[in-house]
């Protein structure tokens, strides 16, 4: 059942990012120290830019820094997608559906840098800066 549904969720997605006039900033990719674990990269949706959002994001797979050096890396589980691709296009990134059609359903592009520090949930031994800016239909 999860897999047929899991199916037509992705086929829909990939079907709404070839037609949508208009696609709003849906998730960013933070790079920052993880606690005192090292240096880490999440993906966060745009309803959880915090720190707080940043504790709770998925880890980006393999890859401690996302910056234009980076080929490729995936996501897991963000927004109910079990897993994304990223693939440098040279002026960021496009996003695919790990094995779908081969569409592409978003890009990402570099942000400000902007520290995402200073608030409660991001205690001291943290430092998280927004990295890369996503423009998809995956969280929205």
């Amino acid at each position: 059942m999860f897999a047929r549904s899991g199916r037509l969720a992705l086929a829909a997605l990939s079907l709404l990012a070839g037609v949508a006039p208009s696609v709003v900033a849906d998730f960013h990719i933070f790079n920052g120290t993880n606690g005192g674990k090292g240096f880490a990269s999440k993906a966060v949706p745009s309803n959880h830019y915090s720190c707080l959002g940043w504790r709770a994001a998925p880890l980006i797979d393999d890859l401690p820094d996302v910056d234009s050096t980076a080929i490729a890396f995936s996501v897991r589980d963000l927004c109910g997608v079990p897993q994304l691709n990223f693939y440098n296009n040279g002026a960021g990134f496009d996003v695919y559906i790990h094995n779908g059609d081969g569409t592409v359903i978003g890009t990402c592009r570099a942000a400000s840098g902007e520290s995402i520090n200073g608030a409660a949930a991001c205690p001291d031994e943290f430092a998280v800066f927004d990295a890369y800016v996503c423009m998809s239909l995956v969280c929205g």
